[in-house]
């Protein structure tokens, strides 16, 4: 059977205005309608929630190493084997400075005290310093120089460090 074009279009266009009509009928029902409550919002997280500001604490690793995050960095973390540079500052308990500078080392190679390194480089479930990042660690004997005196350090000594990674060499090895 062969339709007539015109007829099919005006079946067409009658169709088209049909359902435009309803659709206008139910977005004006829709817009005079009163809008239904929502659920409250969950409440948001504050900023002590958030990992930088939790990470003011003083925290002590498996290892018992203690370290606080006085500053943290947004540069790069530095792996193993790379070398950093950093600025520190030394002190006994009672506060007297024994040492401070900068220097450079290699992470991973046995240069510097295990507590130190652990501070800067990560580890027992320390996350490893970001350039520009300052860190207080306070490390104990076993971590440090042990039952050994070191120069003008008494055996069995805790040292507590303050240290502020200013670069990672992007060389490993």
């Amino acid at each position: 059977m062969i339709r007539n074009p015109r007829t099919t279009c005006t079946f067409f266009l009658l169709g088209l205005l049909a359902v435009f009509t309803g659709c206008e009928q139910s977005q004006s029902k829709l817009a005079s309608a009163s809008p239904t409550p929502t659920a409250t919002p969950a409440a948001t997280p504050t900023a002590a929630a958030s990992p930088e500001a939790a990470s003011n604490e003083l925290k002590t690793a498996r290892s018992g190493l203690q370290y606080q995050d006085l500053e943290i960095g947004v540069g790069q973390k530095p792996l193993f084997m790379q070398e950093v540079r950093v600025a520190y500052v030394g002190k006994f308990q009672d506060g007297h400075v024994f040492d401070k500078g900068l220097t450079d080392f290699r992470g991973g190679k046995g240069e510097m005290l295990k507590g130190f390194e652990q501070g800067i480089f990560g580890g027992s479930g320390i996350e490893p310093m970001r350039v520009g990042g300052k860190r207080k660690l306070i490390i104990p004997p076993q971590l440090g120089y042990g039952d050994k005196p070191y120069g003008t350090i008494p055996a069995n000594s805790t040292l507590t460090f303050e240290v502020e990674l200013l670069r990672v060499n992007s060389k490993v090895f």
